[in-house]
């Protein structure tokens, strides 16, 4: 079956793709704007190519587009805005040169975030080139003095910073698929390992139901009427043939009317109580059927009753009779009561209570949800493959990542924009270096888990204090120059802080931080081209910082939609796979055993073979203890090693072996070798008995135990004496016609080995 994509990495994939787009086009669009107000002239055709990036932006804002023709239509705009500006190196002084870098700058973060690597780093290179020949008049500029620059050299850092914050949440975003998916695959098996049981349950209780008791009655000669066996036989055939119903199955029946072809079956006069029709889902009215015709067996073979009254309703249905009754509950080994009724109707929703006693007849009281509460996908839809522990745990891992990408970006910043740059009006070393510490030990404490938010709002405080006492400090002509580290810097610590805070108070913080420093900066240096500086950092810094807190609230947010259509898609997987169970293997398995012994009921319907034949008795005797064996089987829940025994039991049954199987769960699994002999010495011993075998397995704390009888010929002690295990204690007793091996497994040896 094909795997769903990963639906959580697909989310976060596009709510980064989301988040580069928005803040690319919000800081062109707040670049031009400031470069157009600011009145700076523009050579050639640099004004009217700001203009052209300015109105893309603005559209591009309000169609919100997606895809890489887009994507590729933006990086044309702004080559051709690269293009057709003059600028000169990024060290000059004057402000016009700083939109081309920032531009830059706003391209190769968002490539960044929303790209892969390889298209990321083929269109951060290109814009590189196309700055550097946009800046090619420079006298003496040359590739290596382009590429050392400050500002030029910080957009690959930029780029990298943006690259490995994608690169570590789709990372986790894959692990949260991959755990999800794991879990849900694990719900898968185990939900159509369940379906595989009630299916054969319900199989095995309709044989029981119908087959297994015709058989049992001609195979120990009560069948005093053969037209009353005939028409058993006949009536058992149109049931096994009509099918179990299959989940999913949402066609209706009319519980009254299947009522009314019931008790023409039952030997005992019936008198029906039904108001009217009664309409329910074809897997529900199955199953009240079913245990009502197992109700009305019992009633006419162990009753003695000279009429039964069948009162139905909505939502109940009782079966009382007149017959001798019985003390008591009804004793556990009742296969008919215990599974054909209380069971199935335990396993619909409903009830069933059986109220009888000495010589006053039965009453059984069968009960279930009104059609209103039920559906035939209540009946047998699996629960929701997904864990929510698995989906919270994967969805925290997300938001972790992400964390950690923002404490690396806001340490990487302060230290690179901190150490890189030398100023001799920058504070004394002591001071720059005390700054620098609170900044990166608040981005580090943001790696705490479960920390109290007064204790996060007081570090964000302390990382916004460090930045105002450094602008402070500096020189006016210093405040927006690169010893003035803290712009941008401080910004990436207040959001690495503010990651798992509401997105309101984290956005609160990150605008305060940036509202301060403006003001400072604008009351140390009050000019004009100061204002169009802090026009341009705030496009390409401030934007950028509160794109990605806000894309840090809406993280979790992406992830848990992704995750609930990840549970749907697998709900439907689920369905699939246990439908595809019943079409393929319980629906084949049915029909195999039905093949059995469908023949006998067949001639015994039509009269070819008279019950009391001793050839036809013995072989309904067979087929009864073949349907038997079955049932012990389903209240052994599988036990393994008659799983493996089951071929060797069908062929010794097939030529008229009378087997006895009983069997006890073994409480642990067996070594392969160890179950390998087990059930190599037991096929021996059934291969060789002539008319009779028993296989008896018992278990305790301390091993196992597999006792094999059978009348075999003393040549089967040579083929015993072949296997050989030291793991498997193995004695050998003949008496008379009968050889008697038991084998034993010590726990404790298996440990040893």
């Amino acid at each position: 079956m094909p795997r769903d994509p990963d639906p959580t990495h697909a989310a976060v994939a596009q709510e980064a793709t989301w988040l580069a787009i928005r803040f690319r086009h919000a800081a062109y669009l707040l670049l031009t704007l400031v470069h157009l107000a600011s009145g700076v002239a523009d050579p050639g055709p640099g004004r009217a190519v700001t203009i052209g990036l300015a109105v893309w932006s603005a559209g591009r804002l309000w169609w919100r587009r997606i895809g890489p023709w887009w994507t590729a239509a933006d990086i044309a705009v702004v080559a051709v805005y690269l293009l057709g500006t003059v600028s000169v190196a990024a060290e000059a002084s004057t402000t016009k040169d700083l939109i081309d870098v920032k531009v830059v700058a706003a391209t190769v973060i968002s490539v960044g975030i929303a790209e892969t690597a390889r298209i990321s780093a083929a269109v951060t290179a290109l814009v590189l080139v196309l700055l550097y020949y946009a800046n090619s008049g420079l006298p003496g500029l040359t590739p290596w003095r382009f590429l050392s620059d400050l500002a030029i050299a910080y957009l690959l850092v930029e780029w990298l910073l943006a690259m490995g914050v994608r690169r570590v949440v789709l990372r986790a975003a894959t692990v949260h698929d991959q755990t999800v998916t794991a879990a849900a695959d694990a719900r898968v098996a185990s939900e159509v390992a369940a379906a595989r049981r009630r299916y054969e349950h319900e199989q095995w209780a309709v044989m029981h139901d119908t087959a297994a008791a015709t058989l049992l009655m001609v195979g120990q000669g009560a069948a005093a009427d053969p037209e009353r066996i005939a028409r058993q036989a006949a009536r058992d055939l149109t049931v096994l043939e009509s099918g179990i119903p299959l989940p999913g199955d949402d066609s209706e029946a009319d519980l009254s009317e299947l009522l009314r072809e019931l008790s023409t079956a039952c030997t005992t006069p019936v008198t029906l109580r039904i108001s009217g029709p009664l309409p329910l889902p074809r897997g529900l009215a199955w199953t009240i059927t079913a245990a009502a015709r197992e109700a009305l067996t019992n009633i006419d073979r162990h009753a003695h009753a000279s009429g039964v009254t069948v009162d139905a309703g909505a939502g109940r249905l009782v079966i009382a009779d007149d017959g001798i009754g019985f003390d008591g509950p009804p004793a556990p080994d009742r296969y008919g009561i215990r599974h054909s009724i209380v069971e199935r109707m335990r396993a619909v929703g409903g009830d069933a209570v059986i109220i009888s006693a000495r010589g006053n007849g039965t009453e059984i009281r069968l009960g279930w949800p009104l059609p209103a509460e039920v559906s035939t996908e209540t009946l047998a839809a699996p629960p929701d493959p997904v864990d929510e522990p698995e989906t919270a745990t994967g969805i925290d891992r997300i938001g972790r990542s992400f964390g950690y990408g923002m404490v690396g970006i806001a340490v990487a910043d302060t230290l690179l924009q901190s150490t890189l740059t030398a100023h001799p009006a920058s504070p004394p070393a002591a001071v720059d270096a005390l700054l620098v510490a609170v900044n990166i030990g608040g981005a580090l404490a943001a790696l705490i888990p479960r920390r109290r938010e007064s204790v996060t709002l007081a570090l964000m405080g302390a990382a916004i204090a460090a930045a105002l006492v450094l602008t402070a400090w500096l020189p006016a002509d210093a405040v927006l120059a690169g010893p003035n580290w803290s712009i941008g810097a401080s910004g990436w610590t207040v959001v690495a802080l503010g990651f798992r805070l509401s997105p309101r108070l984290s956005l609160s913080a990150l605008t305060a931080w940036w509202l301060l420093v403006c003001a400072v900066v604008l009351v140390r240096a009050p000019s004009a081209e100061s204002l169009t500086v802090l026009g341009y950092h705030t496009a390409a810094i401030f934007f950028l910082q509160v794109f990605t807190a806000w894309f840090a609230a809406t993280l979790d947010r992406a992830a848990r939609q992704a995750a609930a259509l990840h549970a749907e898609r697998l709900r439907h997987r689920t369905t699939d796979a246990v439908a595809l169970l019943h079409e393929q293997e319980c629906l084949r398995r049915y029909r195999e055993l039905l093949t059995e012994f469908t023949p006998l009921l067949q001639g015994l319907a039509d009269g070819t073979h008279d019950p009391e034949d001793p050839a036809v008795r013995a072989a309904a005797r067979t087929e009864y203890a073949r349907l038997r064996r079955l049932f012990t089987q389903q209240d052994g829940v599988g036990h393994p090693l008659l799983t493996d025994l089951r071929t060797g039991i069908d062929a010794a049954e097939r030529r008229g072996v009378s087997v006895t199987v009983e069997a006890a769960p073994t409480g642990r699994d067996l070594p392969d070798a160890v179950r390998g002999h087990l059930v190599a010495a037991t096929r021996i011993m059934l291969d060789a008995s002539r008319s009779r075998a028993r296989v008896v397995v018992t278990a305790d704390a301390d091993g196992c135990t597999v006792s094999a009888l059978g009348d075999c010929p003393v040549e089967t002690l040579d083929r015993l004496s072949t296997l050989t295990d030291t793991a498997v204690h193995t004695e050998v007793v003949t008496a008379g016609e009968l050889l008697w091996a038991r084998l034993h497994h010590r726990f404790e040896l298996e440990e040893a080995r």
